[in-house]
Order: C-alpha cells, then structure tokens, then sequence
C-alpha cells in the first residue's frame, strides 16, 4: 500500500525543484513539516514580488500550531535579481496551474486542506474557493480584486489595457526605489503582470454570480483602509458568495500604521504581534486537538 506521505515529500522535491540557482534560498517554495501526515496541511501563498519569505515568521506559528505549512513559490518570483524583468511574463494560466498543483501535494500531506493567500495570493486563494473542491477551508487575505481605489469596473478596464500597451515596469516607492523593504522582494512590479492577476479576479467574480464556491468554509479578511486594493470589491464577492448559501465570512484587521501586508516581518510597517494572533486563531477549529 503507497504512503501517501511519502507521495507528498516526492512530490514536494519536485515543486523545490522549480528553484533554480537564480532563486534566493529564502525565496525558494519553503515546508515546515511533521514528519507524518497531519490532520491539516496549510499552503501558504505570497503577495506580488514578494516571495516565500513573507511567511518566514507565520509559516512556523502555524506549524507549532500542529499543521503541515507549505509556503509556495508563484512563478517568476523570488529571484536573486531584484531588478528582474522576469515578472512581466507572469501569465493567470501559470498561477492556476501552480495552484492546481499545490493542492494536490496538499492531498497527500494532510487529511484536510486549508489555504490562505496575500494579495496576489489572496485572489488565487479566493480562485480556489470558487472552482476548486477539497478545500476545506479558504482564507484569501487582502486580495487583490480591484486596484488602489478604483472599482471593479474600472480595474477590469486597466486589465485590458496593460495586456494591449508596452509592459511598464512601476516603483512600489519611487523616492526609495531599490531600497524598498522587504529586502527579499521586487521593489517595482509589471503592469502585465497585474493584468494577470486581475484575470483571476474577474473569472472568480463572475463565476460567483452563478455557482456557489465549492471550498467548505472561506473567511475573507482585509487590511482596514488598505492603500493597495479596493477593499468593498472583497466585500461584494462575499456578499455573492453568501447569496449562493456559502459559509463565507468578512473580516477587517485594524493596523497601525497603516500597512497592506500583515505577515512578512521585514515590512517596516509591520506590527505581526498585533496581526499575527488574529491570523492564526483562523485555524483554531481545524487545529482542534491536533497535537503540536
């Protein structure tokens, strides 16, 4: 009889094996592991330009906490050259794809599955929920389903544009550039790149119009005023799902100061002890009596 355990490590060697000698070590797909397989196995998923190592605190919590974590690498980032071009060829089908392929190893790592994104991660975890079965639990977490401020409409409409004009490579912070922090991450991203992103989001926004999400429970959480993402966008696509009967949840996290990203702990704006708490108790009823 296979070990479904053993299944899982194999098939972990070969996702670690997508880091190639150009990827960080810290930025490479990263596991914190029982050594068995575990009543849960949590996938983690980065922000846009950020990487693996936005996890480097909370992938350890949870796994005190008793679960499998995998912190998974999305594609074109986590390089050693933070000035990379590589970015711009990020294509929806490759983080579908890179999902479809996480879950799996999830399978075979735990008798349930969870999955928790950031930004770009959070609009693949909300991908997940809505087409994906098998999730037991979805926690997308500042997703990102409409840019800045504007609406959903309007993000769609600079969607189409980005895929049509020249890529334009943009400063997270223009008066720091490269000394943007986390050290780890991009500090510019690709507007083709964000293009892609919002393919996902319009596909799962207008698929919840019509079908219920298959994940069991989601619990969608925002940043309060987020200066990245739109956040009544979020709000909206739970009020859809709720409509179609699903156990879906929205929740604000209040941080001062204001910051987008409640995890990565080389933020300069970040505050985990105050974020972190509310994060991991996400978990709490999947965690219930799983030992540490």
């Amino acid at each position: 009889m296979s070990d479904p355990f053993q299944e899982g490590l194999a098939a972990l060697a070969r996702l670690q094996a997508l880091d190639g000698s150009t990827i960080l070590p810290a930025a490479g797909t990263q596991a914190w592991l029982h050594g068995e397989r575990r009543p849960l196995c949590v996938l983690l998923f980065h922000g846009l330009t950020n990487n693996p190592a936005q996890f480097a605190a909370f992938g350890p919590a949870l796994y005190e906490r008793g679960a499998n974590v995998i912190a998974v690498r999305l594609p074109h980032h986590g390089e050693s050259d933070r000035l990379t071009t590589k970015l711009a060829r990020l294509r929806s089908t490759e983080l579908v794809a890179t999902l479809d392929n996480a879950l799996e190893l999830a399978a075979l790592l735990g008798e349930r599955t969870a999955v928790m994104g950031h930004s770009t991660g959070g609009t693949l975890a909300a991908y997940g929920a809505q087409f994906r079965s098998g999730i037991e639990l979805a926690v997308p977490v500042c997703p990102g389903f409409a840019v800045l401020r504007f609406s959903r409409p309007m993000s769609r409409a600079i969607m189409l544009g980005a895929r049509i004009v020249p890529n334009v490579h943009i400063w997270w912070d223009p008066e720091l550039r490269e000394s943007f922090r986390p050290a780890a991450a991009y500090p510019r991203f690709p507007t083709r790149a964000v293009a892609a992103v919002m393919r996902i989001a319009d596909a799962t926004f207008r698929a919840a119009r019509r079908a219920a999400p298959l994940a069991k429970k989601i619990r969608a959480v925002v940043v309060a005023r987020d200066p990245a993402v739109n956040n009544l966008e979020t709000q909206r696509l739970v009020e859809r799902w709720r409509r179609r009967g699903a156990e879906a949840t929205y929740e604000e996290l209040i941080t001062e100061p204001l910051n987008h990203d409640p995890f990565d702990p080389d933020s300069p704006r970040a505050r985990t002890e105050s974020t972190y708490p509310m994060l991991l108790s996400l978990f709490d009823d999947l965690l219930s009596g799983t030992p540490s």
